[in-house]
């Protein structure tokens, strides 16, 4: 098969593919789920001390924790304690180092797909040349002896 006839699918699956089998892949992805559920459990006990608190149950708490981390905040829910508040900066700062670090680490292994896939055409071609050369030498070859 033509490396230039490969359905994007299949791309898809052999990258999706690679990252799966990634161990910094999986502990980044579990990292960072251990660390939205973790701290969303423990923010609806430290803000149960305040009477305004709108994190009140579990769920609301993880729902904090995974729209803090995904940068999407839609403020229907937030921390009015202190501590509340600072477990959420923290939640912030780790959960956007980690969603990068995550962002970054696929954005290599597509362009690393990207090179393997370039240098298999340019070999591709490189051999297609050299026969072509061979051939050339072997019609002057003939064209000399004569």
């Amino acid at each position: 098969m033509d490396v230039t006839q490969v359905h994007t699918p299949l791309k898809i699956r052999q990258v999706a593919k690679k990252l799966s089998g990634s161990p910094r892949f999986r502990v980044m992805v579990i990292s960072l789920a251990a660390i939205s559920v973790i701290l969303g459990l423990i923010l609806p006990v430290v803000e149960s001390s305040s009477a305004n608190a709108l994190v009140k149950t579990e769920f609301d708490g993880i729902w904090l924790a995974v729209t803090t981390i995904a940068g999407v905040g839609y403020g229907d829910i937030y921390p009015v304690t202190t501590l509340g508040r600072i477990l959420t900066m923290v939640l912030e700062i780790v959960g956007v180092i980690l969603f990068g670090s995550i962002a970054a680490f696929v954005s290599v292994e597509l362009l690393r797909y990207q090179e393997d896939f370039n240098m298999k055409r340019v070999l591709e071609r490189l051999d297609e040349i050299e026969g072509k050369i061979e051939e050339v030498k072997k019609r002057t070859e003939f064209l000399v002896k004569k």
